[in-house]
């Protein structure tokens, strides 16, 4: 009777500790998402000169933002496609989320990214160092990635460090 009390008891613990581990797996962003702009919000552009737009022009319409995201394990693929009226452009980055620092050589300087799941997100972190007159300037920006429980809604909170100062921006996608 014990040896099977002990039997039961040991499936139970197995059980539960994969019921944990896969609880714990990384968030699937496979898919394409298009940006919300009404639930995303953008940084100020502060010492930028805005044109006024004449009473009789009306402003341009903001582009159409679209993620395409190719996850494999701990590698992600990611489109993003900006679309302004017939013109349209895309760009592709690799996103190697295993806690390694992936160095690219960029203008005037390093890239060097560093991506990893912690639990339910995904954190990348860029930082840009490049040559100046006046020395080396350091860069950096970290991205957040979160899906919301039902996998519908992608939310890219973005934090970026600069000579100027801290800024801060929220991108909130739709699954298409």
């Amino acid at each position: 009777m014990k040896r099977l009390q002990r039997t039961i008891g040991t499936m139970a613990l197995l059980l539960l500790g994969i019921g944990v581990a896969a609880a714990q797996a990384e968030p699937q962003f496979n898919g394409s998402w298009v940006l919300d702009r009404s639930q995303s919000q953008f940084p100020s552009h502060e010492g930028r000169a805005e044109k006024a737009p004449d009473a009789q022009q009306q402003p341009p319409a903001p582009p159409q933002v679209t993620l395409m995201v190719a996850q494999q394990g701990h590698t992600l693929k990611v489109t993003r496609t900006v679309a302004m009226g017939t013109r349209q452009h895309s760009m592709t980055d690799t996103i190697v989320a295993d806690g390694s620092d992936q160095i690219q050589q960029g203008f005037h300087g390093n890239v060097v990214t560093r991506s990893t799941f912690e639990g339910d997100r995904l954190i990348v972190t860029h930082t840009r160092t490049r040559k100046t007159d006046q020395g080396e300037q350091t860069m950096s920006r970290q991205s957040v990635w979160t899906l919301s429980p039902d996998g519908r809604v992608l939310t890219i909170d973005t934090t970026m460090h600069g000579t100027r100062g801290d800024r801060a921006m929220k991108t909130v996608y739709q699954r298409s």
